[in-house]
């Protein structure tokens, strides 16, 4: 299979996982990156006279999907260039190819996607108008954000406020199930794939599906208080005002 045959049937295996939603509300996940991370830390890598290939962003993605595929829940992704060379199996990975009205097409997807991973690695045009779409209200809630920081960069730069699900790089484990983060979402779309698909098609409006199954409520990890260590000493910083 050549390049172009192994792209349109990732495309087409996505098209279908939308065509399940239409026809039965059959829950999926989104997963979204900063499409250049990969080869960035390739090329710093090599800078440093380093060497290998560097899998930070698509092994977490090929992560998600095991580990949603086990209970046979969908997911989808969009086309990012060399995910070719990667894959041994198109149909199994379903992602689309970026259409003219690319965020119009993200932005739809992201809209009646039950779980959205996003991977924000460096910053490129297409990452930001994701970030953007990703910050609405609904879709934050139902948001793991995953950056290469550590918890207190993560609580200095406030992203919590405009993500209430954040999961620094170094804390997903290679080998195991994902970040605890992930799974009161991934429960939640457990719990609407147990219903029939009559129901379930009932609930295919973003608005109905979450007041019958709502999405539940950040962590709290980054709420209270932090403590700092600088110039040689410790002190707290805190967090943000009581709801």
């Amino acid at each position: 299979m050549d390049k172009r045959e192994q792209l349109q049937e990732m495309h087409e295996a996505a098209l279908r996982v939308l065509n399940d939603y239409e026809r039965t509300g059959e829950p999926f996940a989104l997963f979204l990156s900063s499409w250049g991370f990969d080869s960035a830390r390739k090329d710093l890598r090599e800078i440093l006279g380093e060497s290998g290939e560097v899998q930070a962003r698509i092994g977490l993605e090929r992560q998600v999907r095991i580990v949603l595929g086990m209970d046979a829940i969908q997911t989808i992704a969009i086309q990012r260039a060399g995910d070719e060379r990667r894959i041994a199996l198109p149909a199994e990975w379903p992602s689309l190819t970026p259409q003219k009205d690319w965020k119009e097409q993200i932005a739809k997807i992201a809209s009646i996607s039950d779980l959205i991973i996003l991977f924000w690695g460096i910053d490129s045009p297409s990452i930001l108008e994701e970030l953007e779409i990703c910050s609405a209200v609904l879709n934050a809630l139902r948001t793991v954000l995953v950056v290469p920081a550590d918890p207190r960069d993560i609580f200095l730069h406030q992203l919590h406020r405009m993500f209430p699900r954040i999961v620094p790089l170094n804390e997903i484990p290679p080998f195991h199930p994902l970040h605890p983060e992930f799974m009161p979402l991934i429960d939640r779309m457990k719990a609407i794939k147990a219903i029939s698909p009559e129901r379930r098609h009932d609930l295919i409006d973003p608005s109905r599906r979450v007041a019958e199954f709502p999405i539940p409520p950040s962590s709290g990890r980054f709420e209270g208080d932090m403590w700092v260590e600088y110039g040689g000493r410790g002190f707290a910083l805190k967090g943000p005002p009581p709801k």
